[in-house]
């Protein structure tokens, strides 16, 4: 949501401050997200599963690792337009 508000607003210059804000964000949701997911990842290993839920769990955090470096880069590349545009 945050990263389609922010190239919602991108075209705007009144908005730029809410459009970095909402950048901020996603970055902090990619950093937070990493830190839960390592959690999440060892505690697949840890033995008390099936080692079937396990490597399916792995791929699917995976996946939403990429999902969320990309929502990343995607907000980099909005506030480096801003900042040649400004």
């Amino acid at each position: 949501m945050r990263l389609n508000r922010a190239v919602a607003g991108i075209g705007e210059k009144g908005r730029r401050p809410e459009v970095i804000g909402f950048c901020k964000e996603i970055e902090e949701i990619e950093a937070k997200a990493d830190v839960v997911q390592r959690k999440a990842i060892t505690k697949l290993f840890d033995g008390s599963g099936t080692a079937w839920n396990a490597v399916k769990m792995s791929r699917f955090y995976a996946l939403q690792e990429v999902v969320l470096d990309a929502c990343e880069e995607a907000a980099k590349t909005i506030e480096e337009i801003l900042i040649e545009n400004s």
